[in-house]
């Protein structure tokens, strides 16, 4: 066999780990290498006293075997080119037939071809390698007279032969699809790693969309208030000089505008310091949420979450579950409703979930109105992983319906 190198490994069928199959083919190597070395040796041994011609060219014939073997197989790269196979196979047996024309008695060399054709040629050339191979070795035995063939020895021989490739197919079979598995087994946990990778993607994708959320909450709000109140305070300051009434009351104007600031300011940094899902399963929290905002706001809440909801991949639980905070959040302060009703449901390409109440509904330009972030931020969550939000009035009430899809 040859030094099989791992990214030769890589790309073979074969199912054993590099190190076994290293060792299987230095194995193959020391049987083939020891057996034409000693059939020449067997050569020089049968007729030590009396060496003729034959016996020195039979000799020759089984070095030159093992130099074929060497220079073909031994040094060529794992798996073997088909056109190498074919040189060393049937060079191989065409110089063992002529040296056992020559010297009869090692006919039993054929058997290393034998275990070579097993160990290296598939089936498709196993099968009529070795038929060929077997008939060679009656022909060797019978001394070449096709008519001198016992019957016996031809059935003995297909029967050996029959049974050595059925154990060989057999073998073949199991290491086949013992090396399916492995492949299926190894593209398995590339998946597994791929999908650990796109988990934390979608995490760090979900942190930064919820900054540059809070970035633009902070600039629409925060940012325009203290423009507006730059502009406002030096106004005053040289109205003062002029009408000092008129100068209080825009001072006055200026202190409603912090409050509503401040305001602002507290309502980002709570949701900034909202806790995620996390670990928690979406479907418990859900409940959970919809009793605690049920107490407080001394709400009817009915909330009917699929089973299925806890198979989420956690970027489509993170964003229903901040969905269902900012919605209820919005019930409890502005809607004055009784009864609120949540529902999601899981199927097999959509997430669908709807919150919906009896209170006042919601004005036609909720969303463009200032100091309404949470809307956008829900609605941007949403379309970030390809969803669609849909803000309506439901029989006077309000009502919040997200489709997101599933892959």
């Amino acid at each position: 066999m040859t030094d099989l190198r791992q990214s030769e490994l890589a790309n073979s069928d074969l199912p054993m780990p590099a190190r076994h199959l290293k060792l299987y083919g230095r194995f193959w190597d020391i049987v083939s290498l020891t057996a034409f070395g000693l059939a020449a040796l067997s050569v020089f041994a049968a007729r030590a006293d009396a060496l003729t011609w034959r016996e020195i060219v039979a000799s020759v014939l089984c070095i030159a075997q093992g130099l074929l073997y060497f220079f073909v197989i031994r040094s060529s790269p794992w798996p073997f080119p088909h056109s190498r196979m074919a040189i060393y196979f049937v060079g191989g047996i065409a110089l063992w037939a002529a040296a056992a024309f020559l010297t009869p008695h090692i006919w039993w060399l054929g058997f290393t071809y034998f275990g070579q054709m097993f160990g290296i040629l598939p089936p498709v050339a196993t099968l009529p390698g070795t038929a060929i191979l077997a008939f060679l070795i009656v022909v060797i035995i019978s001394g070449w007279d096709l008519s001198a063939i016992p019957i016996g020895m031809i059935f003995g021989f297909s029967m050996q032969w029959m049974f050595a490739n059925a154990l060989y197919l057999y073998i073949y079979s199991i290491s086949r699809t013992s090396g399916e598995r492995a492949k299926l087994i190894a593209q398995l946990e590339a998946a597994q790693k791929e999908l650990e990778l796109a988990r934390r993607r979608d995490a760090e994708l979900a942190a930064l969309r919820e900054r540059e959320r809070l970035a633009r909450d902070l600039h629409d709000s925060l940012g325009h208030s203290l423009a507006t109140l730059s502009v406002q305070l030096e106004a005053v300051q040289r109205l003062y000089k002029v009408d000092a009434d008129k100068a209080s009351a825009q001072v006055d104007e200026l202190k409603n505008l912090t409050r509503a600031s401040m305001d602002d300011l507290r309502r980002s940094l709570a949701g900034l310091r909202a806790p995620g899902l996390g670990e928690r399963k979406l479907h418990e929290t859900l409940q959970s949420l919809s009793v605690d905002v049920a107490q407080r706001a001394r709400l009817a809440v009915a909330c009917q979450i699929d089973d299925a909801a806890d198979q989420l991949s956690s970027a489509h639980a993170e964003t229903i579950w901040r969905v269902a905070q900012e919605a209820l959040a919005n019930i409890e302060r502005h809607a004055a409703a009784r009864n609120v009703d949540i529902n999601l449901a899981v199927e097999s390409q959509f997430a669908t979930f709807v919150i919906k109440d009896d209170g006042r509904g919601l004005p036609s330009d909720a969303e463009g109105r200032p100091g309404h972030f949470g809307l956008r931020g829900m609605r941007e969550r949403v379309e970030g992983l390809g969803g669609t939000l849909t803000l309506s009035n439901d029989g006077g009430g309000s009502r919040v319906d997200v489709k997101l899809p599933i892959l």
